[in-house]
This record gives structure tokens, C-alpha cells and sequence, in this order.
């Protein structure tokens, strides 16, 4: 499937600038009409609109409990139940320790990345192991500059072409308190990855 990231990709240029274009790598997943349906399902039952569009007001920051980007990424083509439902989960972005960003699904197109948060919210994960807490996990991407430098860039393009505010940049793990967040099965978030005080310090460098 070509890749219809909404991101320039032609050059190479440095990513500290508000507006500066990024170099984002095609890795697109398998997502063609069974799993556009399957999305469409999912969002049906947990939103109340049978929709695989995303129309993004919001970025979520995650990091993949994982040692590669390609682990993220051939866990999410899967398509496999989670919670025993379709479609599988997924991420629209994966950047890795290097710097370098991936792109997955196009901004387009629902994710699910985020309980009550899938029909609103783009998607980032960034390549962490897990550690000893979700905390000390979001400061070693804190501290690795050309990982944390990359999301930095990515977001603010993120937002300059959404009109996303830097309130709706937001960790997997305050998902369950953003006002937004709604669920019709009742169903919450138990993830502890991007913490509040991780994201304020994230956030002061946007």
C-alpha cells in the first residue's frame, strides 16, 4: 500500500525547526478494506459512529515496551485480536532511538493505539524497552536526544497542520482523565507509558 503520510518526506533537513520538513520513512502497514471495515466496527461499537476516518485533534505519546522499531511494527501488521476484538492494535508513527521516524498508517485513518481516544487522537511510539517503572521509561527517551528531538519535530508539524493545541499532546497513561475520553463499552486504559510529569516536560520543549 503507498504511503499517503500527510508529513513531507523528500528531505532530510534538521528537525529542531517549528516548520522544518521531516524525513519520515515509509513503513506502511497492511491496511486494506478488511481491516478498514474492521476499524469501522470497532468504532461503531465504542464510539457510535461506524467511521475508519481520523480527523486528529489530538497526539498520543507512547513508547513500545519493546527493543526495535521492526518488533513494534510486525506486532501491529498482525491484525490480531486484542481484548478479543478486531481490528489489531496499531500506531500511525514509530521512532526509534536513532532519530529516525516511521510511518505506519496514514493520519487519515483510525488507529487503535488508545482506548476512548482511537476516533480522535493520532498515535506516536517511541522505542523504549520496559523498565523498572512507566516513569524511568519516558526519561531514557527524555534523555536520548535524537529520539526525543524527532518526536519534538514530529509533533510540532503534527500540530501546525491539525491545529492541535499543546493541551491535546497528551501519554497513553492520562488517557482515562482527558475530557475527551469516551467509551461506550465502559472499557479504560491500563497502560503506564508517557506519565503526566514526563509529558509537562515534553510538552515545555514543544
Amino acid at each position: 500500500m503507498a504511503s499517503t503520510a500527510a508529513i513531507p518526506t523528500e528531505t532530510a533537513s534538521p528537525v529542531s525547526p517549528a516548520q522544518a520538513k521531516l524525513f519520515v520513512v515509509d513503513a506502511t502497514l497492511p491496511f486494506g478494506a478488511a481491516r478498514l471495515a474492521e476499524t469501522a466496527a470497532y468504532s461503531l461499537r465504542h464510539y457510535g459512529s461506524a467511521s475508519s476516518r481520523l480527523t486528529p485533534t489530538m497526539i498520543v505519546l507512547h513508547f513500545t515496551a519493546g527493543a526495535t522499531w521492526t518488533s513494534a511494527r510486525d506486532t501491529f501488521a498482525q491484525d490480531v485480536p486484542n481484548l478479543g476484538e478486531l481490528p489489531g492494535t496499531c500506531s500511525h508513527y514509530v521512532i526509534d532511538r536513532d532519530g529516525t521516524i516511521y510511518s505506519l498508517v496514514p493520519v487519515t485513518i483510525r488507529c487503535r493505539h488508545t482506548i476512548g481516544l482511537n476516533d480522535q487522537a493520532i498515535g506516536i511510539e517511541m522505542v523504549q524497552p520496559a523498565g523498572p517503572s512507566g516513569g524511568w521509561a519516558d526519561q531514557q527517551i527524555l534523555a536520548r536526544p535524537a529520539q526525543v528531538d524527532a518526536a519534538l519535530a514530529l509533533v510540532r508539524q503534527l500540530q501546525a497542520t491539525y491545529g492541535i493545541p499543546t493541551s491535546s499532546v497528551i501519554g497513553h497513561a492520562m488517557a482515562n482523565a482527558d475530557p475527551h475520553f469516551h467509551d461506550l463499552l465502559g472499557w479504560r486504559n491500563d497502560h503506564v507509558d508517557w506519565q503526566s510529569a514526563d509529558v509537562a516536560q515534553f510538552r515545555a520543549r514543544l
